[in-house]
């Protein structure tokens, strides 16, 4: 019999990053979403809890995508609120900071990619609300420059799962 050991025992990051893209296409025809993002947070959830021991990342990743998973059911059938966003928004953060942080303990070529998207994430998650309560009506240019940064941040995270489902983890020791 062949070898048994997985050469891409990140593979399941593959599936977070198709929960991802999910996530963020938002297909609506007469109000009625075509992608739900419940979806994409299960199939982001399942990868996550497939990782969990592996990395603690990746047991917090599964906190965060069950959490947004959650938050994401009531909006999917049309409601919304303050708390929901607020939520949803936190979920994703939190997502994206411990998926990069078990990226860059297991994929070392990785990590200063990782490093840069999840404090970039971070970053942004604090800024674009902060900007959009405290300006006045002439901060949308800053407001549309803050939110293309933040779906520049969200695809490089997207490209990062999807390269790091390919990769054989490094030997510790």
């Amino acid at each position: 019999m062949g070898d048994t050991t997985d050469a891409r025992p990140l593979r399941p990051l593959l599936m977070a990053a198709w929960g991802m893209g999910l996530v963020a296409i938002d297909f609506n025809i007469n109000g009625l979403d075509l992608v739900p993002d419940p979806i994409g947070w299960a199939l982001a959830l399942m990868a996550a809890l497939r990782l969990a021991s592996r990395h603690a990342g990746f047991r917090w990743a599964a906190g965060a995508a069950g959490l947004a998973l959650l938050v994401s059911l009531p909006s999917w059938v049309g409601v919304s609120g303050a708390v929901l966003s607020v939520a949803s928004y936190v979920a994703s953060t939190g997502f994206v900071f411990a998926v990069c942080t078990a990226l860059i303990a297991l994929v070392p070529h990785r990590a200063s990619g990782a490093q840069t998207i999840r404090w970039a994430d971070v970053a942004l998650t604090v800024l674009v609300p902060l900007v959009a309560w405290t300006a006045g009506p002439g901060s949308t240019p800053a407001v549309v420059l803050l939110v293309l940064a933040g779906l520049t941040v969200f695809v490089c995270f997207i490209v990062l799962m999807v390269q790091s489902s390919r990769d054989p983890l490094v030997p510790v020791g």
